[in-house]
């Protein structure tokens, strides 16, 4: 009998305590950097694809050039500026938007490329993706 209450109480236990659940609700940081300047950037509407979504996301950053993302911890996303130009390389052999999985930029930080300048990095912080773009010139603007 008092087997049974054991096995009944931790039944119990784990029903009603807290576990991590795979594929959990996380909120990641996305900071966008001018890649000539260093400075945030804040009149973007960037696009974000969550798992290979057919449609894109438009989010707008705060006045520090951050986003905050509520993304589930196994997502992948991708990224993609909408009014800037977007600093990082495409290979010639890249036709498609880069992905990042999520777990990767909580563990450690995800800090995309800068094709802009090589002055410019700046370091992510857990949970943190850094893209970097920079404004458009009149001649890019024009050619729209």
């Amino acid at each position: 009998m008092n087997r049974a209450i054991q096995v009944g109480a931790l039944l119990i236990f784990i029903g009603v305590s807290p576990m991590p659940l795979i594929g959990q609700n996380v909120t990641v940081t996305v900071r966008l950097v001018n890649g000539k300047n260093g400075k945030p950037v804040t009149d973007e509407n960037l696009n974000v694809w969550v798992n290979d979504a057919k449609a894109s996301q438009l989010f707008r950053p705060d006045g520090d050039g951050t986003i905050k993302l509520r993304v589930g911890s196994g997502d992948v996303l991708s990224f993609a500026s909408n009014v800037e130009v977007t600093c990082h390389p495409y290979r010639k052999d890249e036709h498609s938007q880069r992905k990042y999985l999520v777990s990767e930029i909580l563990s450690h930080g995800v800090s995309d490329e800068n094709l802009c300048s090589k002055k410019i990095r700046v370091e992510a912080r857990p949970g943190e993706f850094v893209f970097y773009e920079r404004p458009r010139s009149w001649l890019e603007w024009w050619r729209l």
